[in-house]
């Protein structure tokens, strides 16, 4: 399989493009100024200890507290014999108030904090340095016994007193000089984290991880990488002097791209980011996906849509299944899914065809970092499986939440916005005693409001009883409004001239009307109410500004 890496540097973010085979397979961002904190190291103070989860909640200076468990470090590809370092219960380990220093091991989400761990950890080329913990792991993908125990003999002797390592994939059949080199660097990296930790007040950053395309470089760009493309000099020379665990064969793969059309624009990565985005994904067969999201899961349906395959049913729902295996691996990867993941395939009879379609989809999963675990179809046919969550997913970096429908994808129809309305001014008319209301709402809902030629608000002025001038808002949310009652004031007894006698209020508002009609005949509604607002007092009474949510 031939592989390559892309890397596009820019002012405000920088992203990396792994392809395999030619097509895009994996996306890397850094957006300059974001929450990204994985890796990062924090003084925090500790907020709650909440004994029955055996968990606390560490205050570290963002907008949510920091989620810490007393487990081991997770490396990437290390063994699973790191478990439980802190084997005491929580609350004799931590008290509230208590300064502790953590390090992130996953993003925080809008509704929950980020993960975090006390075991600290320096991820380098060929090893992890965990300065407090005794401890020496191998890859599990290091699979030889011969080497994992030459491995562990010199991890023992060049870990440092109280340190331990975990070797990486990469660091299979290097010198011991080589594997020393880099732990140097990472007992560096410690030792000034230490300095800080004295000196620095609670809720501060005391470490944060290298940038992107160092991070390309030292994760991702092995031997078996074709070549890696960089459009950035500053990124390339800063890889180039400071990668010093670069071998010969990867310096002479590292290119630095010149041409005039953008990187990601020459290889069609911005087209496949786009589409990356969509809720619906088409197959090369005819055939679709959906990808939804839910706040427990991601949802992932497979539709036949224009396939039709051959006379046989099954086997053309088999192809497709397998098509369809092939991509859904795919985009779990390329938009960086994570959590429980649910595919509903279409049904297959053969017990073969099922295996072969799950075979497929963890044969693609292959290289994954984020250590998928997929289970068999269960007796609904679905296919249930979980995937690390180490960053954000595209979708959150490239969006938001909607400020009309609050993430919930729909909204209230404008029929039924102004059949609310409806209701709320004929409430309104019961209660308030005014010639007038105004009815602040967005264009659309006035419309409906007002109907062909007028006629549904000269109805609807017939049952209420009250003049309605309607007001549309471009700035309101559709599901917004307002309506204000504008009450007009009778002749104050000190106003009245010598022998006049205090007219009944029906009389008075008819005559302020007929007033209102003679002097301002050609003046426009909203002109009219502008004139008269020095004259009259309007009535907006607290409950009658209601914005209906």
């Amino acid at each position: 399989m031939s592989r390559k890496i892309l890397l596009n540097v820019g002012p405000y973010e920088s992203r990396g493009a792994i392809l395999e085979n030619g097509k895009l397979s994996e996306l890397l961002y850094e957006i300059q100024d974001s929450e990204k904190i994985v890796g990062c190291i924090y003084k925090g103070r500790v907020a709650n200890v909440v004994a029955g989860t055996q968990s606390a909640f560490v205050d570290i200076g963002i907008h949510k507290d920091a989620y810490l468990t007393l487990t081991g470090v997770d490396s990437g590809d290390s063994d699973d014999d790191l478990k439980d370092i802190y084997r005491s219960p929580i609350q004799d380990t931590l008290k509230v108030g208590q300064d502790v220093v953590l390090q992130i091991l996953k993003e925080p989400t809008p509704t929950k904090g980020p993960r975090s761990t006390m075991t600290i950890s320096f991820p380098g080329r060929y090893l992890v340095f965990m300065p407090k913990v005794d401890h020496i792991g191998i890859s599990r993908r290091i699979q030889q016994d011969r080497e994992r125990d030459r491995l562990r003999t010199i991890g023992r002797k060049i870990a440092p007193k109280g340190g331990g390592v975990v070797f990486r994939t990469a660091s299979e059949g290097l010198e011991e000089n080589v594997l020393k080199a880099d732990l140097d660097l990472l007992i560096k990296m410690w030792n000034k984290v230490e300095q800080k930790i004295e000196k620095s007040p609670p809720r501060t950053m005391l470490h944060r991880d290298i940038p992107l395309p160092m991070k390309v470089a030292r994760d991702f760009f092995s031997d078996d990488v074709d070549e890696m493309i960089i459009d950035s000099e500053e990124a390339y020379r800063s890889i180039m002097e400071d990668c010093e665990f670069l071998t010969p064969l990867q310096r002479a793969s590292l290119e630095r791209y010149k041409g005039k059309e953008p990187l990601f624009e020459k290889y069609g990565i911005e087209k496949e980011i786009e589409r990356a985005l969509a809720r619906k994904i088409w197959l090369d067969s005819g055939g679709y996906l959906f990808i939804d999201k839910t706040e427990a899961m991601y949802c992932i349906d497979v539709n036949s849509g224009r396939f039709s395959g051959g006379s046989d049913l099954e086997e053309t729902v088999f192809r497709l299944n397998l098509e369809a295996a092939r991509e859904i691996a795919r985009q779990i990867r390329l938009r960086n899914l994570s959590g429980m993941i649910i595919i509903d395939f279409i049904d297959m009879e053969a017990p073969s065809h099922r295996s072969q379609v799950l075979k497929t989809l963890r044969e693609c999963f292959k290289g994954d970092r984020n250590k998928p675990n997929i289970l068999e179809f269960s007796e609904l046919g679905l296919v249930q499986m979980t995937r690390r969550r180490s960053a954000a997913s595209l979708d959150e970096i490239r969006k938001e939440v909607c400020p009309c429908c609050q993430g919930a994808g729909k909204i209230v129809s404008s029929r039924n916005i102004a059949n609310s309305i409806r209701k709320q001014l004929l409430d309104e008319s019961k209660r308030y005693q005014t010639e007038k209301i105004v009815i602040n709402a967005h264009r659309l809902v006035a419309d409906l409001l007002r109907g062909r030629d007028g006629k549904d608000l000269r109805e609807l002025e017939r049952e209420t009883g009250r003049k309605l001038v309607l007001k549309p808002q471009n700035g309101f949310d559709i599901e917004n409004w307002k309506i204000e009652p504008v009450l007009e004031r009778t002749v104050k007894k000190s106003d009245r001239g010598p022998g006049q006698n205090r007219r009944p209020e029906n009389n008075a508002r008819n005559n302020d009307k007929a007033t209102n009609d003679s002097g301002a005949a050609k003046i426009s509604d909203d002109a009219a109410a502008d004139a008269e607002a020095a004259a009259i007092d309007e009535i907006r009474p607290e409950e009658t500004d209601t914005v209906s949510e």
